[in-house]
């Protein structure tokens, strides 16, 4: 794994205090608890408020995946955990690999958070990262600038990571081995030092040869933090983490016309009568030499001060950097009679966030009644340039880059972009770089006005400023633009507790996002003069736990309005503006049951009306009533797990339906639904386990996301593969 200089000297710095580490303390034994994975109804989530709620007392539709259930649902990487919550469908493809859809939105309008903070819009900065290093994944569903400022429209997703223990040292290894030739290997190591600090160091590696051909896959994620507490009520905590990727990229799958197909398949549909052809399907049309690398760093150093039993005072400090790089033919269009015609992209990273947040929290009394606020400050600055190469799609670039489907001669990125005019024409060759400083102040505040209701608001206050310029290589034409926006953010919600175990609660929120795609780093002078689209929802919901906590559900029923999407004016169609809109509406439920010691059922059901309200484009085609990209109406999951008595065996099953989607706007290409199923066996050592898991048991072909070009390729989701897996506890 490659380490940037800044990585390596902040690493030694770190090294010291691992030195340090009890060696006299002897590794304890980790005992496997014979029980299930059960549902995270009593936690708390710092996503969905500061104001340590537990997830019974918020006003929202907030849901915990935490390190049982991860490793219950033998997810590897972020992704795969994420499947598993209540109405979202994940994937992604090459040029973003780590793609969200929940309540109707996709792309820039949900968000990622890695322990509470944010470095952009996911569809720049996420990447696939294995699941080793993260304790737990909280969702947060529908509008929540509140929390994560702009873009979360649908949703956030908080990545939280594992910490340092001070309690007791402890130790674990990972290994897996399974089809494609994938490999697994993760570690940690916790380690006290003394009574007062702790370290904590977590590697993984993944490699993979891909379920598509010349499509070689590695992973690689070093965490290292440490807790000390300074006073016994001030805390120092530290953590840096380095992430590295090399993916030789697989861009989709293309649709060829019916009539050439000899085994067509039946996961995606046409209005032009494509299909995908079997023989064709797991191929990469992709050059030989592609690239897709990613490397960060990230430091954090948060400081918590407890000054009274009732006030606490918290800043956290943060710089990430990022260097990433695309040398690929990424768009493919069957050709009669068996040519696919590609393109050439190369695009490249150099991303930068410094981060500085303050906040105030209070726990006690008001008036007699229990009493919770916190009030605070953010300032970030994102620094973003960007070198940007695209082919121009004449006919000379064509016919350059074409190639045989059946028999492919896929050539060399650096063979065929040394040929100028390839990239000829304004846009082609640009440069780009973009500064944009944020300042914000935000309040919560919870308030218990009796036993049964309390009532929780917040207000968040943004001051965003833009500033790009750009150089155009082809027309030597050079521009900068700015701009300024001041999006307000506002939540209030009720919580009617019945009793300990019911709850209900209704909610009212909004959101603001760039207006396109939900970001902010590629607006671009035309799109950066409109003001930002703005999300408001409207939820109510039930929690409820019976049974003596045998059997727990929850439902939410919400509606979302996006406004001031971008679209084209109906009397003059050349022209963009931004009076489009979106809406969804849904319904969410979640439910786990445990009848007996041995047996835990539980599953989901999320079913959703979304469209575009209104929506021209270009030559004034109407979208209206169209299903937006990537969103499906309905989704499910179930899983049984079941305790073999007498036995350390434990032995599951898993059912995934996800519904019909569309590539597009036009909705011309659908994606039909499918149904997959996983089946696993656990058998139970003395400080660990042994794991065999099958996904995808019946080998069903089904298109998981839109591909690079969304009018004529699809990503294909894996076929059946196996695993085999040790995960020892020292």
């Amino acid at each position: 794994m490659k380490l940037t200089s800044l990585s390596s000297a902040l690493l030694c710095l770190f090294c010291p205090v691992i030195g340090l580490a009890n060696e006299a303390a002897t590794p304890q034994l980790v005992v496997i608890k014979n029980t299930l994975p059960r549902t995270a109804a009593d936690e708390s989530a710092a996503l969905a408020s500061r104001l340590d709620l537990r997830l019974q007392e918020t006003p929202a539709s907030v849901e915990v995946i935490n390190r049982d259930l991860i490793e219950a649902r033998g997810a590897r990487s972020l992704d795969e955990a994420l499947r598993g919550a209540v109405g979202i469908v994940q994937g992604g493809n090459a040029a973003s690999p780590s793609q969200t859809s929940a309540r109707g939105f996709t792309s820039g309008f949900v968000s990622y958070l890695y322990d509470g903070s944010r470095i952009s819009a996911p569809t720049m900065s996420a990447r696939t990262q294995d699941s080793w290093q993260f304790e737990r994944i909280e969702v947060l569903k529908g509008p929540a600038s509140l929390m994560s400022g702009d873009g979360a429209i649908g949703g956030v997703m908080n990545f939280v990571s594992k910490r340092p223990e001070r309690a007791r040292p402890s130790a674990e290894l990972l290994l897996s081995y399974g089809s494609f030739n994938t490999w697994r290997f993760a570690a940690g190591l916790n380690r006290p030092l003394g009574e007062h600090s702790a370290v904590r160091l977590d590697y993984s590696h993944q490699q993979s040869a891909g379920y598509i051909e010349r499509n070689r896959q590695r992973y690689d994620s070093l965490h290292l933090s440490s807790s000390t507490a300074l006073t016994p009520d001030l805390t120092l905590d530290l953590r840096l983490e380095v992430l590295a990727d090399d993916v030789k990229s697989y861009q989709g799958t293309p649709l060829v016309p019916r009539a050439f197909a000899t085994d067509p398949g039946s996961a995606v549909s046409d209005a032009a009568g494509r299909v995908i052809e079997r023989s064709l399907a797991h191929k990469n049309y992709n050059v030989d030499d592609a690239i897709m690398q990613a490397d960060s760093t990230w430091l954090r150093a948060k400081l918590s001060w407890q000054m009274t039993p009732e006030w606490r005072l918290r800043n956290e400090l943060s710089y990430y950097t990022a260097d990433r790089r695309w040398r690929n033919a990424e768009s493919y269009t069957f050709s009669a009679p068996r040519q696919i015609v590609r393109d050439l992209v190369g695009v490249s990273h150099d991303h930068q966030v410094f981060s500085n947040q303050l906040d105030l929290a209070y726990s006690g009394k008001l008036a007699g009644m229990k009493h919770r606020f916190v009030l605070g400050a953010e300032y970030n600055t994102s620094r973003f340039a960007t070198e940007r190469r695209f082919s121009n799609g004449s006919a000379e670039a064509n016919a350059a880059l074409t190639l045989d489907s059946l028999h492919p001669q896929y050539g060399n990125y650096a063979v065929l972009s040394m040929d100028p005019a390839l990239y000829a024409g304004a846009g082609n060759r640009t440069n780009f770089s973009t500064r944009i400083p944020l300042g914000a102040v935000y309040a919560e505040d919870a308030l218990w006005l009796n036993e049964q209701w309390r009532i929780v608001g917040g207000i968040r206050q943004d001051h965003i400023k833009l500033e790009r310029s750009t150089i155009d290589l082809n027309t030597g034409v050079s521009s900068a633009y700015g701009q300024t926006y001041k999006p307000r953010s506002l939540r209030a919600g009720v919580v009617y507790a019945y009793d300990k175990n019911l709850s209900l609660y209704a909610q009212r929120t909004n959101a603001s996002a760039p207006v396109g795609s939900g970001n902010l780093l590629l607006l671009s002078a035309a799109n950066a003069a409109f003001t930002l689209s703005k999300g408001t929802q409207s939820e109510i919901g039930i929690k409820h736990t019976l049974a003596g906590g045998a059997l727990d559900y929850t439902l939410a029923l919400y509606h979302i309005r996006l406004d001031n999407i971008l679209s084209r004016d109906a009397s003059a169609p050349r022209l963009t503006v931004n009076s489009g809109q979106q809406s969804s509406r849904g319904l969410e439920l979640a439910a786990a049951w445990r009848p007996g010691k041995q047996l835990s059922i539980s599953g989901n059901l999320a079913v959703l009306d979304a469209q575009f309200d209104s929506l021209l484009e270009a030559g004034g085609v109407s979208r209206a009533g169209n299903l937006p990209p990537n969103v499906a109406r309905k989704s499910a999951n179930l899983w049984l797990d079941y305790m073999v008595e007498g036995m350390p065996l434990k032995v599951g099953m898993a059912f995934n339906y996800t519904g019909e989607r569309f590539t597009n706007n036009a909705n011309t290409i659908k994606m039909h639904g499918y149904t997959t199923a996983d089946a696993y066996a656990t058998w139970r050592l003395a400080a660990g386990e042994v794991s065999l898991r099958v996904r995808n048991l019946g080998d069903k072909q089904y298109a998981s996301w839109s591909g690079a070009n969304p009018n004529s390729q699809v990503i294909l989701g894996a076929p059946r593969s196996a695993e085999l897996r040790y995960h020892h506890r020292f």
